[in-house]
């Protein structure tokens, strides 16, 4: 796996794929990041998280990183993402909007909008500098 030169100002998970590996894992494993694939119900994820907030389920659904207040998706990270994958911005761009990608502040990883941990804060997402 080929890691990407660093970038001054840009956190080092958004331009080091194995510590964005390495910090995502951890959030798996500690802090329930999930569900593993957003685009199915994962009914015992929704209502794992739901038992912990003392919520339902269909509440615990709309608490996703993309509307989360650590889920930073500002300019300048953009950028960071950008150049972390690597490539022509032109052609990164679309994966970077397919999975909703943003940096999660707490947990100092990229991550997808759709997901959520039970960290989540009400606020989000963080646009500007």
């Amino acid at each position: 796996m080929k890691r990407s030169l660093k970038v001054v100002g840009c956190p080092p998970a958004t331009q080091d794929v194995l510590l964005n590996l390495k910090n995502r894992q951890w959030a798996i494993r500690n802090v329930a990041y999930g569900p593993p694939n957003p685009t199915i119900r994962n009914d015992a994820y929704w209502e794992f998280l739901a038992l912990g907030w003392g919520t339902t389920a269909a509440v615990a659904r709309t608490m996703r990183c993309g509307n989360c207040a650590a889920f930073n998706v500002s300019p300048r990270i953009r950028r960071c993402i950008e150049t972390g994958v690597g490539g022509d911005p032109r052609d990164v761009d679309p994966f970077i909007k397919a999975g909703e990608l943003g940096y999660c502040m707490s947990f100092k990883f990229k991550c997808a909008a759709s997901r959520t941990c039970r960290a989540w804060v009400a606020g989000g997402p963080v646009k500007a500098e």
